[in-house]
């Protein structure tokens, strides 16, 4: 093989459809989801292409291309324009790409080039692969697709399916019609007044102004990984219990919980002060007109606000079992209502106007967290085992935690943490703040 190889890889299968996208994904902008998967054993770009070919005859949205109908509105047309495959063979080995993170190659480095300012048109494909087989053995498999289409858990099914694909597993047909969560709106209590918890409709100067300031500060950020073995959470979890209130709490509860403290130290406002805690939740499981096998967006978010003081006076065990509550308010009802909001925006033609409140209080007070310990990364087989590793791409948003699973399928986590540049260096330079950290170890 050449040192750089690359094609665009079709399903031959093109329709013509136009899929229009569902009001929750239009607000997903341009920005793309990413991952990372390091193989220990070498994987065979040409019969990856040959799979990747056959799995899009059931995912025609990826091989697509985006575009506006007359009205603005975003779909996608399935006209088999192609997924951008990438073949690289590098001089980086795998014992570098198992160094101290600061000593790694760029993670970029393994990842299909993505625009995030470019979505519609002919030369933006939705799906791009770059596999990079390292010295003495080994591949990397990095995977970019457009949040558009699929949040992580789609994004991870998708994987799932390719992989079934490649050994001739079979698989379930993903549902890809998007009108499903739109009619959700339909079933929604009438509204009162404009406001939605989650959403705004931002001018185009604010917009501007938002998202220029996240690409200036994105620079200020240093992503640092924490590891909490199953152990350590074990002990977390009975300490939190042990001062649990009443009711039941997970252990996501207890170590975002732990989180929101440590980084409250941090942040150290002053008593006055609100902090919000934001939790990303996946609402499809309890909306019966949603299909197990629908394939798109199903991400909201619930949030948590307690003063400065309150927090500080919270054992463990009560600020996971108020988590827990905030989390048990994530309802069918409230999925319903906040798709109806989004349709009234697009309906209004305000649709390319909105934007999520977590960008516009990201560097005042709010803090984060993503928790995907549950999503079967470890699990992507495409014959020659599973990865070794998977990595993420820096959040270019402060005070932002992604909680994800570890190879060892032990039960224990890794979190990702989105941090100021001197916090991050804090946190694990210093041991007293490493004894914060892991204070249940």
């Amino acid at each position: 093989m050449k040192r750089r190889h690359i094609e665009l890889v079709r399903s031959g299968s093109a329709t013509g459809v136009r899929i229009p996208l569902c009001v929750l994904d239009a607000t997903m902008g341009a920005v793309s989801t990413g991952r990372a998967f390091f193989f220990r054993e070498p994987l065979d770009g040409a019969a990856l292409r040959s799979s990747l070919a056959r799995v899009l005859a059931s995912y025609p949205l990826l091989s697509g291309r985006a575009e506006r109908d007359a009205n603005g509105i975003l779909q996608v047309l399935c006209n088999d324009s192609g997924v951008h495959f990438e073949e690289e063979n590098s001089s980086i080995d795998m014992a570098s790409c198992t160094l101290p993170r600061n000593r790694k190659p760029s993670l970029n480095t393994f990842l299909p080039k993505a625009s995030v300012v470019r979505l519609v048109g002919e030369g933006v494909p939705l799906l791009a692969v770059k596999l990079t087989h390292l010295a003495g053995g080994g591949s990397v498999l990095g995977v970019h697709m457009k949040h558009v289409l699929a949040d992580g858990q789609a994004y991870t099914q998708f994987l799932l399916d390719w992989a079934a694909e490649h050994r001739g597993l079979p698989y379930r047909t993903p549902c890809h019609d998007r009108w499903l969560l739109d009619g959700l709106a339909d079933g929604a209590a009438p509204r009162e007044g404009d406001h939605n918890s989650r959403f705004v409709v931002a001018s185009r100067r604010e917009k501007y102004a938002v998202l220029s300031r996240m690409a200036l500060r994105a620079q200020r950020l240093r992503t640092t990984t924490c590891r909490f073995g199953a152990s350590e959470l074990h002990a977390m979890k009975q300490a939190a219990t042990a001062h649990l209130p009443y009711g039941w709490i997970s252990t996501s509860d207890a170590l975002t919980a732990h989180l929101w403290h440590l980084l409250g130290r941090f942040r150290a406002r002053s008593a006055g002060s609100v902090e919000r805690l934001r939790l990303l939740v996946d609402f499809s499981s309890y909306l019966t007109e949603i299909p197990e096998n629908y394939w798109g967006n199903t991400i909201t978010c619930t949030e948590l606000r307690l003063p400065v003081s309150e927090i500080q006076k919270c054992s463990l065990g009560t600020t996971a079992r108020l988590i827990r509550e905030s989390m048990s308010e994530n309802t069918a009802a409230n999925a319903r209502d906040e798709i109806a909001y989004l349709r009234e925006q697009r309906l209004a033609g305000r649709e390319r106007k909105v934007m999520p409140r977590m960008l516009y209080r990201a560097y005042t007070n709010l803090i984060q967290v993503n928790d995907r310990a549950k999503l079967p990364f470890y699990d992507l087989d495409f014959g020659s085992g599973t990865p070794l590793r998977c990595e993420l791409p820096h959040v270019p948003i402060p005070w932002a935690a992604q909680i994800m699973p570890t190879p060892e399928k032990d039960g224990s986590r890794e979190v990702h943490l989105s941090l100021p540049t001197a916090t991050a260096a804090a946190l694990a330079g210093e041991p007293s703040w490493q004894a914060h950290l892991h204070k249940y170890a």
